[in-house]
């Protein structure tokens, strides 16, 4: 692992508690740590200033972290993206992989997870996707299940003992509709459409 003393980060995120918190995380590891409220700025600060990796909020105003990640890689700015998101329904790691990050995290995430993610990209590392996942990476089915609630991970365990909806409903004492909701909510976040794809991420995530 290289030495990330010398490293300089922008964290870009509007909420300043958010912000703040993750500064104080990263700033014992590198060396000069940046902070942009919104999107403006930081694709401001990124065209005039040399950073190594930057910590983009998917939802910052003026410009959205998916805007200011496109305009970084059409002008081929050389630096390493990690996206935030707490919209986990709107945005999913493939969408956010294919539009050119380096990593994503979400904001569910611990400090530990956080680190460890920020520390891998910092060192060029390729972050698996969900088709590539294999159980026995740690660091994989941490950053997936992190993608889930406590509910949509007991929904997904059920549903790939092969339980239908109605069952689901039935154990979690909650509705066929909410269910579906769920189910709609996952397969969203995960990038799959079909029960056989969910017990298979289930198997290689370690749920079941």
């Amino acid at each position: 692992m290289k030495d990330l003393t010398g490293l300089s980060v922008l964290i870009a995120e509007d909420q300043a508690l958010v912000r703040q918190g993750m500064a104080a995380l990263i700033a014992t590891e590198v060396g000069e740590v940046t902070e942009a409220c919104d999107g403006e700025q930081a694709l401001d600060l990124l065209k005039s200033e040399k950073f190594d990796l930057a910590l983009i909020d998917i939802g910052l105003p003026g410009r959205t972290g998916i805007d200011v990640l496109g305009e970084v890689r059409r002008r081929r700015i050389p630096v390493k993206i990690i996206i935030l998101t707490g919209d986990t329904d709107s945005y999913s790691p493939t969408t956010i992989y294919d539009a050119g990050a380096d990593g994503f995290l979400y904001k569910t995430a611990d400090a530990d997870h956080f680190m460890e993610i920020f520390i891998a990209v910092a060192n060029g590392k390729n972050l698996p996707r969900i088709d590539d996942l294999d159980g026995d990476n740690a660091q994989a089915v941490a950053q997936i299940r992190d993608s889930l609630t406590a509910r949509e991970l007991q929904i997904v365990k059920l549903v790939a003992e092969g339980r239908s909806n109605k069952l689901v409903a039935n154990v979690l004492c909650i509705s066929e509709h909410t269910v579906r909701k769920h189910r709609e909510h996952i397969n969203r976040k995960l990038d799959i459409s079909s029960p056989t794809a969910l017990a298979s991420f289930a198997i290689k995530a370690g749920l079941i």
